[in-house]
């Protein structure tokens, strides 16, 4: 009977399936265990010692070598290649880069009142977007 061997522990499922992802891209069959106790309540990470990606024993030493090499970016050029403009925005109008962002006045009223009442926190972002070139104003 094959027994699963945990290779590493991540605090968020998220980041347990983009390693997984990438263990099975390079050939090597991987588990995620725990990850619907943090799902269902994230405190538990700590307390489970993580989300588990968890690799056939066989494949231990192949799966830590990939691990290090995912966990210090050397996958990274990868990614630039197949998408090379995923991190670009531009102006929908002219296809300029330059532009200013900022915040709708009624975000940041929702945001404050929500804080001052419940204290919760939410995040901001920056849907006013315009062009420096051109002048055009968009929303995204």
């Amino acid at each position: 009977m094959a027994k699963f061997k945990t290779v590493a522990s991540f605090t968020f499922p998220i980041e347990a399936y983009l390693a997984k992802g990438r263990l099975e891209v390079e050939g090597i069959p991987a588990f995620v265990a725990h990850e619907n106790h943090v799902w269902a309540n994230w405190m538990y990470s700590q307390a489970l010692g993580g989300v588990k990606l968890q690799v056939l024993e066989n494949n231990v030493e192949a799966a830590n070598l990939v691990l290090e090499k995912h966990l210090k970016g050397a996958y990274e050029s990868d990614l630039d290649s197949e998408f090379p403009d995923i991190e670009e925005n531009h102006c929908p109008q002219c296809e300029a880069k330059q532009y200013e962002s900022r915040l709708s006045l009624f975000s940041l009223i929702t945001v404050l009142l929500t804080f001052g009442i419940f204290a919760i926190i939410f995040p901001l972002r920056k849907k006013h977007h315009k062009c420096r070139e051109c002048g055009f104003n968009w929303k995204y």
